[in-house]
């Protein structure tokens, strides 16, 4: 569940999957999604079909705090293939799963509030 409390401006993004939800939360994502809009958080819903995570998966995030990551990293964003806008930031990492070696995965570990020490390096012009 801390996936989702933590959500806040140092960690703009949590998710859990669907069954967790479900089975050991004993909960709804309408309900998480209620309890995440009462702290101004936006949240999305993704099925199986459109997701990474096998049984779908509630993501909850700080959508001013993980738009400014995604600007401040343009560069690096841009190289890696992610979106820039928030919510498509979301549906995209929902959908795709990127290996820690992949140039992508430093900033998605960033939005999650992981501290990464190389994502400076990814800034520079020589990626």
């Amino acid at each position: 569940m801390r996936s989702l409390t933590d959500v806040s401006s140092s960690k703009p993004v949590g998710y859990l999957p669907l069954y967790t939800i479900e089975k050991f939360l004993r909960s709804t994502p309408e309900t998480l999604a209620a309890i995440a809009a009462t702290r101004g958080l936006a949240t999305a819903q993704f099925a199986q079909a459109a997701c990474c995570i096998k049984s779908g998966a509630f993501y909850a995030y700080h959508r001013e705090a993980l738009g400014d990551l995604l600007r401040g990293n343009a560069d690096t964003i841009r190289v890696a293939g992610l979106p820039l806008n928030p919510d498509d930031f979301v549906a995209h990492i929902a959908a795709i799963w990127y290996e820690e070696s992949h140039v992508a995965h430093p900033i998605i570990a960033a939005a999650f509030g992981e501290k990464i020490a190389e994502l400076t390096p990814l800034l520079s012009p020589a990626v």
